[in-house]
């Protein structure tokens, strides 16, 4: 029997580009940004509806920009995906390996009035 899929939506959050989160940055400030992440993604959870996956899921990140003023959309291919995996784990998720998650994928929109992070985990059958 296939579990149903779930949603994590984290308002007011604008992920890091890859670019940022790996050009000469430091490890420290990559931690920063991991762990602000994981409290973020942790806040946006109601304990009381997590059902955790016993079947593999694929996991889908969309991402809705502000772009006014000077605010730049991101592109797909560079929205930072692994702190926010990791945030699901031990809640949704018993890891982020393949045993458990089959697929994340990215996806870049714009929402100008409600910037916001959708992470949807839906079970796969297989």
């Amino acid at each position: 029997m296939m579990s149903e899929p779930q949603e994590v939506i984290i308002y007011k959050e604008r992920p890091k580009s890859w670019n940022t989160f790996w050009a000469g940055t430091h490890w420290r400030k990559r931690k920063t940004e991991r762990d602000r992440v994981y409290y973020a993604v942790r806040a946006a959870i109601n304990p009381a509806y997590i059902k955790m996956y016993k079947t593999v899921i694929d996991i889908d990140i969309i991402v809705y920009f502000d772009t006014t003023g000077k605010k730049k959309q991101l592109d797909s291919a560079n929205i930072v995906s692994k702190p926010y995996i990791d945030a699901l784990i031990g809640w949704y998720i018993e890891d982020d390996s393949r045993k458990f998650v089959r697929r994340v994928s990215t996806q870049s929109e714009v929402d100008d009035d409600n910037p916001r992070i959708v992470i949807k985990l839906i079970p796969v059958e297989e």
